[in-house]
This record gives C-alpha cells, sequence and structure tokens, in this order.
C-alpha cells in the first residue's frame, strides 16, 4: 500500500499503471546490466512502494512536468520518474550525479535510454556544487526535487536547502532514506518551516512497524518528543520511527521566515 492525500490517490488509483518493463525485470532479477551486457547486482534502488509513490505524485499532477533528482546509481528512481512524466505536455528531468560514470558506469542513464525517455539531462557534479548553479538559472521553476544523495546529516540538509529555492510554490520535496538516522533527523528539522507540510510517506503495508510508526506520529512529533525522549534515543531511533522510508513534503507558501528563525527539532 502507498499511503497518499485522497486528492492524490483516488483519481488516479483507476487508471491503470504501466511502469517500464525496465523496472519489473530490475526488481525481479535483483540485477542490472551495463552497456557491453556484463551483469551487476542491484547495489541501490527503490522498493516498490516508494516507486509507487514517487510515481503516482508526479503522475497524478499535471502541473508537475519539470523534475530534478540528486542521485541516480542504477536509475531506478529516474525510470519511476520518467515514467510519470512521460506523455505530459512538456516533461523535463535533470539528474544530478557526481559518481554515475565512474561507480555506477552509466547504467542509469543507460536505462532511461533503453526505456526510449529523451526528455533528461545528466550534470555529473557534486550537488554542492551543481545546485547552487540550478538556483542562479532556474530558481523557484523546478515542480519536484528528488533527493537521494549523500546521506550525511549536513550535506542532506544542504540539498534540502537549496531544494527550498529550487522548487515553485505547490511543488515538491521528496526524500528517501528518511528512516536513516541522518537522513531523518535532516527531515526532522526541514519539515518545520513554516511553508512546508507533509504531504504523504511511504508505508510497508501490514506491519508492526507501520502500526508503531502510525502511533508515535499521533503522539510524539519531533518537536515534543525531543523533551521527553533521551537525546541519544531520540536522534537515533525515535526519528527513524517518525519517519517512513520515503517522505514528501510540498511547499504551501514563499519561504518567508525572519533571520534568526529557529524551531527545535
Amino acid at each position: 500500500e502507498v499511503v497518499v492525500p485522497q486528492n492524490i490517490s483516488g483519481q488516479y488509483r483507476q487508471k491503470s499503471q504501466v511502469i517500464s518493463s525496465i523496472i519489473d525485470e530490475i526488481q525481479r532479477t535483483g540485477v542490472v546490466t551495463d552497456e557491453a551486457g556484463n551483469q551487476h547486482p542491484l547495489e541501490s534502488g527503490l522498493e516498490i512502494q516508494e516507486g509507487r509513490l514517487l510515481y503516482e505524485l508526479i503522475a497524478s499532477d499535471e502541473t508537475i512536468q519539470k523534475t530534478i533528482e540528486i542521485g541516480c546509481a542504477y536509475g531506478l528512481s529516474s525510470l519511476y520518474i520518467c515514467s510519470a512524466l512521460s506523455g505530459k505536455s512538456n516533461p523535463k528531468h535533470t539528474i544530478v550525479d557526481p559518481f554515475q560514470s565512474e561507480q555506477w558506469r552509466g547504467i542509469g542513464v543507460l536505462n532511461l535510454k533503453r526505456a526510449g525517455f529523451r526528455f533528461f539531462e545528466l550534470i555529473e557534479t557534486a550537488s554542492e556544487f551543481a545546485l547552487p548553479e540550478l538556483v542562479r538559472r532556474e530558481q523557484g521553476t523546478f515542480d519536484l526535487v528528488f533527493i537521494d544523495g549523500w546521506h550525511t546529516f549536513d550535506h542532506t540538509l544542504l540539498d534540502l536547502f537549496y531544494a527550498n529555492r529550487l522548487i515553485r510554490v505547490g511543488g515538491y520535496i521528496v526524500i528517501d532514506d528518511c528512516s536513516w538516522a541522518s537522513v531523518g533527523k535532516a527531515v526532522a528539522y526541514f519539515s518545520n518551516y513554516p511553508s512546508y507540510k507533509i504531504a504523504a510517506q511511504s508505508e510497508h503495508s501490514g506491519s508492526w512497524k507501520r502500526i508503531i510508526k502510525k502511533v508515535v506520529r499521533a503522539v510524539l512529533p519531533p518537536h515534543v518528543g525531543q523533551y521527553i525522549v533521551p537525546q541519544h534515543w531520540h536522534d537515533r531511533y525515535y526519528i527513524r520511527a517518525y519517519f517512513s522510508s520515503m517522505v514528501a513534503l510540498q511547499k504551501t507558501s514563499e519561504d518567508n521566515r525572519a533571520f534568526d528563525w529557529f524551531h527545535p527539532f
């Protein structure tokens, strides 16, 4: 099951969801193939419920046409995004991945080409250098930013900082691996911005973890939990219980925080 807002899921669940057969093959076999035909184990990629959330969020909203992702790897997230954008009037997808050619052997981009997608560009530069340049040229013009890059707290927060500058009001920032302590802590801080709300989270259907997360969210939001739960437990365990693996934040207004704004997280 994918937990999404009713206005997103209600109208779209009834439509046929045709995701690229390449995605199905990769997830079924657990391997990817490079340009020379060599196979490699799938070391990094979205879970099915995460991919569905990302796909439905984009495909069900016609205003989402211009997207960017930080971290491509073998291209599963790129395939979900481009599959959802396909058929729209003016789709454009930007990939920021400094390791695409070297570490990932170009397989992510190759999979997009195999699927027939041509409306994307690759920037093989670290996000801390690429994103400021994009902000200078295209501030406030993106409809969705997907963050799945370097997973330290500071780097995730830096990606969120620039993502806030890149997306328009009404757009989305989607963050993967929020159950990681480092990523979840950054999201806990950023989700307190008065101009954002949590729009959706991915869940594992029927698991005991899902039940625990629902209870934690209902009773102890992060800004309350920090005063009740010991700091070490709060940062390493509580935040992981509060957030699911993927969280979608929607920008509801311009970011007009005062210069000294701060909110406990």
